[in-house]
């Protein structure tokens, strides 16, 4: 039995690939502060109160969600939540790959409270009450892309709340990194071309992602292997052979694709494709961390 469940089992958890979601019942609990490998694995989190009114204190700020509210903040302090008795509140970590070309999205979003009577907080909010209408028995066939839509979903209720940085600078950096998503799959995909498709030059793109902490090839790196990731657990689907998978994302050499894979997931891409393509919660969820009263 772990630790939440022995204090209440009024809170349940699950696991969609490496999005966590914890329903939470109890009218005060705390989720306690993450380290620093926490952090940088689910750097946000997504509080939707389903029914009821809460009172939220992450680090020194206090927010306020009415009945039905959905927030975004991120995963850098320790969270306290009182709520009214018979509340209903889903709370989600986000993953970093999940977060990938929204990171100023999401940053922007920080610590902002949406109604979702209309708009797209509307729809985000019916996907979080489907989902908790039937959350301890959907066993989706794809978890990982079900958590991909999930955060596409809040994202773009973000961006059409037109918090993202609208400064020369960043809205090329945002485009920029959506040209690249378009392309991944394609073996030419450079600085070089990017830059030209932007009508910037090289040097200034390099600039744009190293205010980020990110080199460009590293970018685009990670961006590939993510989506490797998602294909290699995707249980619906015949994703083909492990190193057709990873042609398909622009790794064409398959030794070295395997080898970027094991140092980012830890295990070789067959290791992984066989070690997560269990329905189960599994360790991930276990990761989430103390909620208690």
């Amino acid at each position: 039995m772990s630790a939440v469940e022995a204090l209440d089992s009024r809170t349940h958890r699950r696991s969609y690939d490496r999005l966590q979601v914890a329903r939470v019942f109890v009218s005060r609990w705390e989720l306690q502060r993450p380290d620093h490998v926490e952090m940088a694995s689910w750097p946000y989190l997504a509080i939707s109160t389903l029914t009821g009114s809460a009172t939220v204190v992450h680090g020194e700020r206090t927010l306020q969600l009415a009945e039905g509210d959905v927030c975004v903040i991120r995963n850098d302090a320790a969270l306290r939540v009182a709520s009214e008795p018979g509340s209903d509140l889903l709370v989600m970590r986000i993953p970093e790959g999940s977060v990938g070309p929204h990171s100023q999205v999401l940053a922007a979003a920080d610590g902002y409270i949406w109604a979702t009577r209309n708009g797209t907080a509307s729809l985000v909010a019916h996907l979080l009450q489907g989902l908790a209408a039937q959350f301890d028995d959907y066993v989706p066939g794809n978890p990982g892309r079900l958590a991909e839509h999930i955060v596409g979903l809040l994202v773009l209720m973000c961006a059409d709340a037109r918090l993202t940085d609208t400064t020369s600078h960043g809205a090329l950096l945002v485009k920029a990194k959506e040209y690249i998503e378009a392309h991944l799959g394609e073996i030419d995909l450079s600085p070089d071309r990017i830059a030209a498709s932007q009508n910037v030059s090289t040097r200034t793109l390099h600039r744009l992602f190293e205010s980020e902490g990110f080199t460009i090839g590293g970018w685009i790196r990670s961006r590939r292997l993510e989506h490797c990731r998602l294909d290699l657990v995707d249980r619906n689907a015949d994703a083909g052979s492990v190193s057709g998978i990873g042609a398909r994302w622009g790794l064409w050499d398959a030794a070295h694709f395997s080898r970027l894979f094991k140092t980012a997931y830890g295990l070789s891409p067959r290791a992984y494709r066989v070690t997560h393509t269990s329905h189960a919660c599994g360790e991930d969820c276990a990761t989430m961390g103390a909620l208690v009263r």
